[in-house]
């Protein structure tokens, strides 16, 4: 039932990429129903929000975990669960960030812009870096999986990449949003990236 599914949804992405490039090539017109107002933005701007607070608190969770630091709060299994919890939480937040703005009548995304880096018509390197940032997630994500195969140092390094993951998707949500510099986009933003911030320097200095 499981491959059914996957077939179902990776038949849908081929799709909607092909009528995407489609559309781009003037060869067919692909009308994407879509919401009116600024309802589908707001809603792109919230789950992008809670996506970025998920991603943030699922760092500083793996960084307690590695430092052993929050032992004496979290019994080290339980802290272990919430940082794989976390994890696909997030992917579904930022899911369901991409489809919501595919619905959203200011800016027109089609599936290009949201699954391809850097080849969106509005502010491209921003939504860019918020694309890379999903998918090096995900690859974090896999590789829980196959954390046997690769063997834990090989895992370490491969776990490395969620400090870059969370770098882009700092810079996307900064860069990327109409309101990124407003009071409480930034608190939203700078408190979570400070925590991580100290609990790395935290971890960086425990290891010398």
């Amino acid at each position: 039932m499981r491959s059914v599914v996957r077939g179902v949804i990776v038949g849908l992405v081929v799709l909607g990429a092909l009528g995407a490039v489609a559309s781009r090539a003037g060869w067919i017109v692909v009308d994407v129903p879509r919401f009116d107002g600024t309802f589908a933005w707001v809603l792109s701007r919230a789950t992008g929000y809670a996506a970025y607070l998920a991603l943030a608190l699922d760092v500083a969770v793996g960084l307690l975990v590695s430092a052993r630091a929050g032992d004496r709060f979290l019994a080290r299994g339980h802290a272990v669960e919430l940082h794989r919890w976390l994890s696909p939480l997030g992917l579904a937040l930022v899911l369901g960030h991409a489809v919501v703005l595919l619905a959203d009548r200011y800016v027109r995304f089609d599936l290009l812009d949201v699954a391809v880096p850097f080849v969106s018509s509005y502010r491209p390197v921003a939504v860019g870096l918020g694309v890379v940032a999903a998918y090096l997630a995900v690859v974090v994500h896999a590789s829980f999986a196959f954390r046997r195969q690769l063997g834990t140092p090989r895992w370490r390094k491969l776990h490395a990449l969620s400090f870059v993951a969370f770098a882009g998707a700092t810079l996307h949500a900064v860069l990327a949003g109409s309101d990124a510099w407003s009071p409480w986009a930034l608190a939203l933003v700078g408190a979570p990236l400070a925590i991580v911030v100290v609990l790395l320097v935290r971890r960086i200095r425990g290891k010398r």
